[in-house]
């Protein structure tokens, strides 16, 4: 009797509790089985159907669209035939969106006052994202909190990542942030990652906050588009895929 009730507690029961608990959990997940997973490419995203739709552009800053749209570097990205672009919302299903920090509790009037406008480079495992920081993601000084920018480095730099390990996902081993210059509210930054080291389920990626690439008086002259503004913020981000992970390849839910 004494062995059974030491397998009751330590094994039975708590296998039961588990196996209930993630049967629980995958049925109250939203059921996206169209939408978009970490395997489909950006481009994809406009085109496959029963893909979830962007957000509609009147929840957005018109103008600040519009002056994204007239840089340099974006015609450059937007003509780049080895980079697909879109919009953050097209990579998250519907019913991720409200539990999204940057699509729910972050987004809207004076917060992520765009959605945030993505250009992926799979040949040079490199990604541009283009974001605007509104007043309400700012300090008492006015200034961004830094908390933000290193929840925007986390999420852009491991998404550089995710595509060159073996199952296309992983989690955040360790992101080392060096603040460089605070970030004034109700700006549009530029965030650049790129995968510099990559070895087995391990990947490396470097990444920059930056700000909008501004001519002096030299460029002016001579004609030259600056392919850099100022630099923020600075981030290396080493992401890993746990071994266990290959064994959920099948369940889209990480």
């Amino acid at each position: 009797m004494s062995v059974f009730r030491t397998l009751n507690r330590f094994v039975f029961l708590p296998t039961a509790g588990i196996t209930v608990g993630f049967v629980s959990f995958v049925k109250a997940w939203p059921d996206e089985s169209k939408s978009l997973t970490l395997e489909d490419s950006s481009q994809e995203s406009c085109t496959r159907q029963g893909a979830y739709e962007p957000l509609p552009l009147t929840f957005q800053r018109q103008d600040i669209l519009e002056k994204i749209s007239k840089l340099h570097i974006y015609k450059e990205l937007m003509e780049n035939n080895n980079v697909t672009h879109a919009v953050q919302s097209e990579n998250i299903p519907t019913g991720h969106r409200p539990y999204h920090v940057g699509q729910g509790q972050l987004f809207g009037p004076t917060k992520l006052e765009i959605d945030p406008l993505i250009f992926k480079d799979e040949v040079t495992k490199s990604l541009v994202v283009f974001y605007h920081l509104g007043s309400g993601l700012s300090n008492e000084n006015k200034k961004i909190h830094k908390g933000i920018l290193s929840l925007l480095l986390d999420e852009g730099l491991c998404y550089c990542g995710f595509p060159s390990l073996p199952s296309k996902r992983g989690v955040t081993a360790q992101l080392m942030v060096d603040f460089k210059k605070e970030i004034p509210s109700d700006t549009t930054v530029i965030l650049r990652a790129k995968v510099s080291e990559l070895k087995g389920r391990k990947c490396v990626i470097k990444g920059t906050l930056e700000a909008i690439p501004k001519k002096n008086i030299f460029q002016y002259v001579c004609g030259i588009e600056p392919n850099h503004g100022e630099t923020y913020v600075s981030a290396k981000c080493i992401l890993v895929e746990p071994k266990w992970f290959k064994y959920l390849s099948w369940l889209n839910i990480f």
